[in-house]
């Protein structure tokens, strides 16, 4: 019978497998501290993207405040200089077309439970009221916001008035052809701006 001859593992292979076995470790470990230096590398470099970012949301977020700041500013202004003219012009005559009014008021407010309202310009006498709203441009909107909201509000603020005849005129610096259409249609009397002088158009007024 045969013996099966068999190669017992030395000292030296032994050691020789370790070294093997060590070495493929530490190229793994050195292979993984790459990956995560270079992820982090990435992690910060996202993090400075997303806050640089952010600065710039911020600021455009700032200049847009400033831009709607001096805009309104604007508005403001021209809505000041506009109501100004008028009332200046409007108080010379106290008139609205024929009608002669005794009493001229600006800005005139009044709040009753809920319901509160500021009117530009307000002529009154012994039988009729004139709301005049006054826009630097005149818009289709401000109209229908004259006939309806301002009107119900004033008979509801101002109840000591309710047998007079109430009048309406929008006073504006810039008026286009669809408002004054819409505006002959609801009565209501167009007040503009021509050269040093008031313009006022009420051949088609009505009492409201």
């Amino acid at each position: 019978m045969n013996k099966t001859s068999s190669t017992q593992p030395t000292f030296e292979s032994i050691m020789a497998i370790m070294d093997r076995t060590e070495r493929r470790q530490e190229a793994f470990e050195k292979l993984h501290e790459k990956r995560a230096a270079e992820a982090e590398v990435r992690r910060k470099e996202y993090e400075v993207s997303h806050k640089e970012l952010e600065e710039q949301v911020k600021r455009t977020s700032e200049n847009i405040d400033k831009l709607n700041k001096e805009i309104g500013g604007i508005s403001n202004n021209n809505g000041y200089s506009a109501e100004e003219y008028f009332f200046n012009a409007l108080d010379a005559t106290r008139k609205l077309g024929n009608i002669k009014f005794d009493f001229i008021e600006r800005n005139r407010k009044r709040h009753t439970g809920k319901v509160q309202d500021e009117f530009d310009i307000v002529m009154f006498n012994g039988s009729s009221v004139a709301i005049i709203e006054v826009k630097y441009r005149a818009h289709q909107n401000s109209l229908q916001h004259l006939t309806t909201k301002k009107v119900q509000n004033f008979r509801t603020l101002y109840p000591e008035y309710a047998h007079h005849k109430l009048y309406l005129g929008i006073a504006s610096m810039s008026f286009n052809a669809e408002v004054i259409k819409g505006a002959k249609k609801l009565g209501i009397g167009i007040l503009q701006q021509k050269g040093d002088t008031l313009e006022c158009d009420t051949e088609h007024i009505k009492a409201y």
